[in-house]
């Protein structure tokens, strides 16, 4: 997580449509499912996560209340909050749901904006060409 001699892996776009909290919320699950973040991790506190993103402590603490609802972390009171140790069971769906859904809004977006569906296939092909 981050610290003072890293870059944070969470960030926050303000220039996207979706709410600051469901960003974090988002990258959070991400990494969870992923495995850059394992059962039992510590996540930062939402003062020192707030403050390393420049948002307002309450923004963070959302995102940590959705994802504790959701069964993806658990709070330990003065123990901190930590990555859950199985995660949920509706996870994968989700997952594929969440894919579909956002690829959806995305391509709206674009096809909105005058974008064709060719053209919009090519960049996507490119980014993820180019991606690691």
């Amino acid at each position: 997580m981050p610290d003072a001699n890293h870059e944070p892996f969470l960030y926050v776009d303000e220039r996207l449509e979706t709410p600051p909290y469901r960003q974090i919320a988002e990258q959070l699950r991400g990494a969870i499912e992923s495995g850059t973040l394992a059962a039992g991790a510590l996540l930062p506190t939402v003062r020192q996560l707030a403050g390393d993103l420049r948002i307002a402590p309450n923004t963070v603490a959302r995102a940590y209340t959705d994802m504790q609802a959701e069964g993806w972390i658990v709070s330990e009171g003065r123990r901190g909050t930590r990555v859950a140790d199985r995660a949920p069971e509706s996870a994968r769906a989700d997952r594929r749901e969440g894919l579909q859904e956002a690829a959806e809004r995305f391509v709206r977006g674009l096809r909105q904006r005058g974008f064709s569906a060719a053209e919009i296939a090519g960049e996507i092909t490119r980014a993820t060409d180019g991606a690691s």
